[in-house]
This record gives structure tokens, sequence and C-alpha cells, in this order.
């Protein structure tokens, strides 16, 4: 069927006097699919009256059979409610063409056809494992109604904007084999009239054998490598003719083993040797995503390098501290505190206030009343402070000690041996105390 014109002109065909053809959006073996206005929406003001209308080819109007595939697949479809498997609304005829059709929602976007061309080198893996999970998911639900689809290939699913994927065309979905179907079902089986993907079909569809969900499982796995690769598992070659020629597929990059090997199985063009369901396919594509080990790595080498950092940062502040030579005498900020807190003061000394005013100063009184056990670094430093008081010549106090006091005489030896003593706060006798106020002034 040609075209059909724009809507709204005299000459836009109109599709049992409902549905107004705008433009063709695909078509296959048995229909055009055609975006359609539905004037019955339109009339009760619908805020979307559009639909998909998929209607039989003109060259299949007269076989009955096909036109019945058509029924079986408005049937078929209306039983399995998913959100993966496209809605169809309605089957009809149009009297006045003798014109078989059914209706089904309108998607947006494209399908997977032209996905796969637009990406020649294959997809990412964060695009291909919500494709695959939602196409297992569609086919596992289709199969536990006892409904093999028969026909996946990148033509039949559709991505839409909203990255869904909607399984299409069940229009030679056959009954699985261990499932109770009516004897009409049973007459009509597409797989025997030869109604097959090359490329995607399962070695067993040629053979016309009947319906199994690893046939299903054969084909989304073609579909599955060509998402992730932008090549056809066996070189584009159809199924019988790869199998002749023992065909392997090459393993593929962005998949671990476990991965390839999963893939591998799926792809057998035995079905005893293929993988069973397509749970298991899925299962063992996605367990484990390459997309979250490589997340996992980059957290863990993320959380080495801040560990590491707070490492380095804790050994800067909490490194090992520079103790002075012993030979040397240091009063650092820190331990003056220390020594206020533990040394005692001394006791006032037991002198007049005259002789404590003439004898002046003690140059050795701040070591010699240190009292601080602490380290034996603290001690040798004393010592060593001590030693050079000790050295130092007895004259550098003589000219304080020896002054004159009143009255022009000098000091004694024992006056002066005496006031040393009192200064240092050593406690004199009645007698030196009786001596110092006699002898000393």
């Amino acid at each position: 069927m040609s075209e059909p014109p724009p809507a709204g002109e005299d000459n836009a065909i109109i599709v049992d006097a409902r549905y107004v053809l705008e433009h063709r959006l695909g078509g296959g073996g048995m229909g055009v699919v055609y975006r359609a206005l539905d004037q019955l929406m339109v009339k009760h003001h619908d805020r979307d009256p559009y639909v998909a209308l998929k209607l039989i080819s003109e060259s299949l109007r007269q076989n009955e059979e096909a036109r019945m595939m058509l029924q079986r697949e408005c049937s078929r479809a209306q039983k399995l409610s998913h959100p993966n498997i496209v809605r169809v609304f309605h089957y009809g005829w149009d009297r006045s063409t003798d014109s078989d059709y059914l209706t089904m929602e309108l998607l947006r976007g494209e399908s997977l056809e032209h996905v796969v061309r637009a990406n020649p080198k294959g997809m990412a893996w964060s695009r291909v494992a919500p494709a695959i999970e939602q196409l297992c998911n569609a086919l596992d639900y289709a199969h536990s109604e006892g409904i093999v689809h028969s026909d996946i290939k990148p033509s039949n699913l559709f991505l839409t904007d909203s990255m869904v994927l909607k399984v299409l065309d069940f229009g030679i979905a056959a009954p699985m084999r261990s499932a109770d179907t009516a004897s009409s079902e049973t007459l009509l089986n597409p797989r025997r009239l030869g109604a097959v993907a090359p490329r995607y079909s399962s070695l067993e569809m040629f053979l016309g054998k009947d319906a199994d969900p690893s046939d299903d499982v054969y084909s989304a796995a073609c579909v599955i490598y060509e998402l992730i690769t932008g090549k056809h598992p066996f070189q584009g070659l159809e199924t019988p003719r790869a199998a002749e020629l023992d065909l392997q597929p090459e393993p593929v990059k962005l998949l671990s083993r476990a991965q390839n090997r999963v893939l591998r199985k799926a792809l057998n063009f035995r079905r005893k040797d293929r993988t069973a369901t397509i749970g298991e396919l899925r299962d063992g594509l996605l367990r484990q995503q390459p997309i979250m080990r490589g997340i996992r790595l980059f957290y863990a080498v993320v959380a080495g390098v801040a560990i590491a950092a707070v490492a380095m940062t804790l050994l800067l502040r909490l490194g090992p501290v520079r103790q002075p030579p012993d030979s040397a005498v240091t009063t650092t900020p820190r331990e003056a505190p220390l020594e206020r807190a533990s040394t005692p003061p001394p006791p006032e000394p037991a002198v007049s206030p005259t002789a404590t005013t003439t004898s002046a100063p003690a140059v050795a009184v701040p070591v010699r009343t240190s009292t601080l056990p602490a380290t034996q670094t603290q001690r040798t430093q004393v010592k060593s402070a001590e030693q050079k008081v000790t050295k130092a010549p007895p004259v550098a106090a003589a000219p304080a000690t020896q002054a004159p006091v009143a009255g022009g005489k000098a000091l004694t030896e024992r006056c002066q041996s005496l006031l040393e003593h009192a200064q240092l706060g050593e406690t004199l006798s009645e007698d030196e105390n009786a001596y110092i106020r006699e002898k000393c002034r």
C-alpha cells in the first residue's frame, strides 16, 4: 500500500470510518504500521488521540492464514499485560476495503535496529544493561503465559524516549509445547510456513520444530551481542550457514569471562547445549555488571588515597619530638609551666630586713633550688648547670658581698659565708644569727 496523504485532505485514507492514517512508521511481512488519528477520541476530547495502526498488506488480503495470524497476534498480545510489551487495543475489519487491522499504543522513540546502526562500535554498558533486563523480563513473562515470541530481532524491539524497551509484533508467536492450546491454534503454525528471521531465529525454527523458550533465548542473545559490540555474533550469516561452519562468537571485551561464558552458551546452535530459560541468561549477564565492578574499584582507590592522606597527616602532627643536647640548658615555653607547677616555692629566709637587703644577688639560686626529677635529660641539665656555677671564679660574687657597710668596715669571711647561707634559705642557729647582728653590720 502506498503511503497515505496527510490527514485533513480530501483524499486522506480513513480506515473503518474512524482512523485517519497520517504517515507510515514501519512495515514487515504481515502488514504496514501507520500513525493514525482516532476520530472517536478526538470527539471525546482525549488529550492524546493518536494510535499505531497495523494494516494487513494488500498482497495478503486474499490469504486467510495470514489474516488469521494477524488476529492471533492481537489475541495473544491482549492477554499479555507487561510494561515491556506493547499494548494492543483493538482488532478490526474495514468492510469497504476488506482489510484487517489492529491498533496499539503509539510509541515515541526509535527501534533497536536504528540504535544498533547509530552505534557501530556498540553501546555503553550503562545503556545496554537496562535494555537486557527489560527484554529478558518481557520474554520471561510471555513464557510464563505459555507464549514463545519466535521473532525477536532489533526491528521488533523499540526503545522509547524514556528508555523503556518494548517488545513488538507477536505475529508469528507460537504456543509452547507444554501449553494447552485449542485445535485452531495447532492448525496454524507460522513456523511451518517458513516465517523466520534468517539471522536471529534458532536452528529449530528453520527445521519447523515446536516452540520452546530456548528459541527466544537464542534470538535475544544475538540481539544482546549486537547491542554490546555493534556486530552480529556470526558475521551476519543466516543461522543454518553459521551452524554448518561451526562458527563461534568472539569474546566481548566489555564482559567478564563468566559473562562471556553465559552469552556463548545462549548462542549454541543445538537446543540441548543452549541455555534453557531466558531467566538464566538475564541473571548470568547482570549478576556482576562491569559498571558495578568499575564503581567498586573507583571507590576502593578513593578510600585508599583518603586513608593514606589521614595517616600522613597524623604522622606529621605526632612525629617524634627532637630532644635538645644533654649539655645545653634550655627553657622552652612548654617546659616553663611544668617547672612552675612542680617546683615548690623556696622557704622565706630567716634573716633580718637589713641582712636581706645587704646580701644582693645569688647567681646560682635558680639551679640549686630546682627539684625537678622528671627525666634523665632534665637531671643532666641541672647537673651541668651546677658544674658551670661551681667552676665559675669565686670572685664573681665578691663585689656584691664584700661591699662596705655603714661605717666603712668590710665584711669578714665568716659574715660573708653566713649571709650567703641565709640568702640560700638555710636555717641558721641562734648563735649565727646573733653573730650576724653583732659582727656583720
